[in-house]
């Protein structure tokens, strides 16, 4: 099970209403049905909601930055985005939005500004090593479109006026308090629980 996971299934408790964005092969969403949570996927993959579908579970096709704003006002307690904010269009429009379909939203990413991978770029010269998610990624053909740090994540979530309830490092799976946020440049990856209360 994926580290973000853990967490996430920490966080929410039975019986909420969760949309997933970007939920890949749907693994999140069993793993929150077993929990006797309703999650919801959205995917624009076309395979991968065909391979959601065939396991029973509740997915739909398509891209979220065009279909977001068809979803009910308050319709879910939960809105996660593992892995996906930094490949949408938009994230402050996505987000702005989803303050409105969801109490609480869930947000974790890789961390671009963590030391090894700015010396990696600065020594071979390449965004290949800000923007790849693999071996096949090169600067012009990733998904990861809009490389983010910590603090630019958390000055995002200032200015769209989301309070953050929690900051975990996930790899340390170590949640920090009173306010503080994980290492800008010796965190790989972070997770943001964020509401609009």
């Amino acid at each position: 099970m994926r580290s973000d996971y853990k967490i996430i299934l920490d966080l929410i408790p039975e019986n909420s209403k969760v949309l997933d964005i970007g939920c890949s092969d749907g693994e999140l969403i069993s793993l929150l049905a077993e929990k006797n949570i309703s999650a919801q996927g959205v995917e624009i993959n076309q395979e991968r909601v065909i391979s959601c579908l065939g396991k029973g579970l509740d997915v739909i096709h398509g891209d979220i930055n065009l279909m977001v704003e068809d979803f009910p006002h308050n319709q879910f307690d939960y809105c996660i985005l593992t892995q996906t904010i930094q490949a949408v269009q938009k994230p402050d429009v996505l987000l702005n939005t989803l303050k409105k379909v969801g109490k609480n939203i869930i947000v974790s990413f890789n961390n671009s500004a963590r030391l090894s991978k700015v010396v990696k770029f600065l020594l071979s010269g390449s965004f290949d090593s800000l923007l790849k998610k693999s071996d096949s990624d090169q600067w012009y053909n990733t998904d990861y479109i809009h490389p983010c740090s910590i603090k630019d994540f958390r000055k995002l979530t200032l200015d769209l006026d989301l309070r953050i309830i929690g900051t975990y490092d996930v790899i340390n799976q170590k949640k920090f308090t009173n306010d503080r946020i994980p290492s800008n440049l010796f965190c790989k990856e972070v997770l943001f629980h964020l509401t609009n209360d």
